[in-house]
């Protein structure tokens, strides 16, 4: 293998796969074929976050994972519960001490949308549809990620989808 062999692929459900698409799921072939390998990217506030895995046929469509690194000057807008949480979410808000509510709207949002890149829509999905805390189950697995283990700076949130990990 030598390293023009390996280029990137992405994918999109609206679009489809190509080699002049720029966005959607990254992923990569190695020649012709896939390369095996199963990715999601994040940015966020000059930080990037990648998350990769093989490729296995776990399930007929294969595992899908998702991840998302957000800060929280990105949740602190007027209107944010309205759109991003749903109504059982903003109950859950009401419950915290207000010094709570950035960093727990900020790991929700970055919860939603590992979800819906793993699911493969992104924000054509209503986030507001979408329960970031709801129970999982089917090997359908979200985490919140360790974001000063991982060396972030004060205010981020980050969460991992992995969907068909039985």
């Amino acid at each position: 293998m030598r390293p023009g062999d390996l280029s990137t692929a992405y994918s999109c459900p609206d679009c489809g796969t190509g080699p002049d698409l720029d966005h959607g799921r990254p992923g990569y072939r190695l020649g012709q074929a896939p390369a095996g390998l199963v990715l999601s990217l994040s940015r966020s506030h000059g930080w990037a976050l990648l998350a990769a895995g093989p490729a296995a046929p776990v399930r007929p469509d294969g595992v899908a994972i998702g991840v998302d690194l957000e800060h929280s000057a990105g949740v602190m807008f007027p209107g944010f519960d309205d759109v991003a949480l749903t109504p059982a979410e903003r109950q859950l808000l009401a419950a915290l001490a207000p010094d709570q509510a950035t960093l727990w709207r900020t790991a929700a949002w970055a919860r939603k949308e590992a979800i819906l890149k793993a699911r493969g829509t992104g924000l054509r999905t209503e986030p507001a549809s979408v329960e970031a805390y709801a129970e999982r189950r089917d090997g359908k697995i979200v985490v919140d990620l360790d974001t000063v283990a991982l060396g972030l700076p004060a205010g981020f949130a980050a969460a991992l989808a992995v969907f068909g990990a039985e």
